[in-house]
C-alpha cells in the first residue's frame, strides 16, 4: 500500500512543482512587462518633454527673431527677444556677453551687453564684475569649450573653481552658456541661469539654444551694420564732426528748447580763408589735414554741450547755448586767434591758417532757426568782404 502511494505521489509532486515554476515565470514575465512598459512610457514622456521644450524654444526664437529684425528700437527688441527665450526655456536670467581685448595687454575679455531677468531675480548688467572679465583668470574653464563652439552647462555646485564662486555669488544654481560665433570667430556668449532649482539641461534644449545663439549673433551683426550706416549718415567721415544734416537737426531742436526756456543761444558760421589756394599749392591731402586741424582746434576751444558740424567744404557751424552776445563774440574770437597762432605743420613746412566767422545771437522773437542761420551767413559774408580772419556780428533780428 505504501509503495503504491509513493508511486503516484511522486509524479504529482513533480507536476505541482512544474506548475509552481510556470506560475512564478508567468508572474515574473508580467512584472518584467510592466517594468518595460513603464520604462517605455517614461522614455516616451521624456522624449515628448524634450521635444516640447525644444519646440517651445524654437517657437520663442522665431518670434524673437521677428521682433529683432522688424523693430526700429534694437535695444528694446533685444530685451524682448531674450525675455521670449528665457520664458520658453524656464530660465531666471538670460544675458549676452561680447568679447574684446585689453588695449594694453591684449588679453581676451568679456563684457555684458544685454540682459533679461525674471520677476524677483537680481539683474547683473550694472555689476562691475560683469564688465571686462578676463577669460584667463575669471572664467578659464569656460573659454576652452566656448572657443571650440561647445556649450558649457551643469549644476553650479559641480562646476570647478574659479567659475563656481563667481556664479554662486549671483545665486545661480544651474547654468548653460552657448558661444556666439560670427564669421568663424568667437564673438561672445549667451547664457541662461536658473536661480530657483538645480536643473540639468537636456540635450534637446542645448541644441535649440545653439540655434538661438546663432540667431542672436546674426541680429547683433545687423544692429552693428545699422549703427555704422547711421554713423556714416550723421558723421562727417573726414573730421568726425556732425554732418550737415545731423547738425541742422540737432541745432534746430536745441534752438527751439532755448527759446522755450528763455535762454540765450548763438550761431557761429565759420569758413577757412583762402582754402582753395591750400589745395592748389599743397594738394588735397594737405587740404584734408587742414580741415582736421581746424576741427581739432574747435573741439579744444568749445564746451562739451556746444554743437559743431561740418556744413560742407571748408565751412563749419557751431551752436552755443546759454550764452550772451558778448560771450558768443568772445568764443568766436578765441577760435579765430587759436587757429591764427597754430600753423599747420606738414613735414618741414608750416601752413598759416585763418578763419572768418559770422555770429548771430538769437532773440526771443526769432523762433525760426533758418532765420538765425541766414543772419549768421550774412555776417560771415561781411567778415570775408572786410578782409577775412575776423569775426563779424549779425544785425539784430527785426
Amino acid at each position: 500500500m505504501g509503495t503504491d502511494i509513493a508511486q503516484w505521489l511522486w509524479p504529482v509532486m513533480v507536476i505541482v512543482l512544474l506548475l509552481l515554476l510556470l506560475a512564478f515565470q508567468f508572474q515574473h514575465q508580467r512584472r518584467l512587462g510592466r517594468v518595460l512598459t513603464q520604462a517605455e512610457r517614461r522614455g516616451k514622456r521624456r522624449a515628448d518633454s524634450e521635444r516640447d521644450s525644444r519646440e517651445a524654444i524654437l517657437a520663442a526664437l522665431a518670434h524673437g527673431a521677428r521682433v529683432l529684425f522688424n523693430n526700429r528700437d534694437k535695444q528694446s527688441a533685444m530685451e524682448r527677444a531674450l525675455a521670449e527665450l528665457g520664458e520658453a526655456v524656464g530660465a531666471d536670467r538670460v544675458y549676452v556677453f561680447e568679447n574684446h581685448h585689453d588695449e594694453t595687454t591684449g588679453r581676451l575679455l568679456a563684457s555684458q551687453r544685454h540682459e533679461w531677468c525674471a520677476l524677483g531675480v537680481e539683474p547683473q548688467l550694472d555689476n562691475p564684475a560683469m564688465q571686462n572679465m578676463d577669460y584667463e583668470t575669471v572664467i578659464p574653464g569656460f573659454r576652452s569649450s566656448l572657443e571650440r563652439g561647445q556649450a558649457v552647462h551643469g549644476l553650479v555646485a559641480e562646476i570647478p573653481e574659479p567659475e563656481r564662486s563667481l556664479l554662486q555669488s549671483q545665486n545661480i544654481l544651474s547654468i548653460v552658456v552657448v558661444p556666439i560665433i560670427m564669421e568663424g570667430e568667437f564673438w561672445g556668449q549667451i547664457g541662461f541661469d536658473d536661480c530657483s532649482q538645480e536643473r540639468r539641461w537636456t540635450e534637446a534644449e542645448i541644441n535649440a539654444l545653439g540655434i538661438a545663439a546663432a540667431t542672436i549673433g546674426a541680429a547683433i551683426r545687423g544692429i552693428r551694420a545699422e549703427q555704422e550706416l547711421a554713423n556714416l549718415a550723421n558723421t562727417d567721415s573726414l573730421t568726425g564732426l556732425s554732418s550737415r544734416r545731423q547738425f541742422l537737426e540737432r541745432a534746430r531742436s536745441a534752438h527751439l528748447e532755448s527759446m522755450k526756456l528763455a535762454k540765450g543761444a548763438a550761431l557761429l558760421v565759420m569758413d577757412l580763408d583762402n582754402f582753395k589756394s591750400i589745395n592748389d599749392n599743397h594738394g588735397h591731402p594737405v587740404g584734408d589735414e587742414a580741415l582736421r586741424w581746424f576741427s581739432k582746434a574747435c573741439r579744444e576751444c568749445l564746451r562739451d554741450q556746444d554743437l559743431i558740424g561740418r556744413m560742407g567744404g571748408e565751412e563749419f557751424a557751431v551752436l552755443l547755448q546759454e550764452v550772451s552776445e558778448a560771450d558768443a563774440i568772445e568764443v568766436a574770437d578765441k577760435l579765430r586767434r587759436r587757429l591764427e597762432s597754430s600753423p599747420l605743420k606738414i613735414d618741414e613746412d608750416e601752413i598759416q591758417l585763418t578763419v572768418s566767422i559770422g555770429v548771430a545771437v538769437s532773440s526771443s522773437s526769432e523762433r525760426d532757426f533758418l532765420s538765425l542761420l541766414k543772419r549768421a551767413d550774412h555776417a560771415l559774408y561781411e567778415a570775408k568782404r572786410n578782409g577775412r580772419n575776423r569775426v563779424e556780428r549779425a544785425e539784430p533780428h527785426q
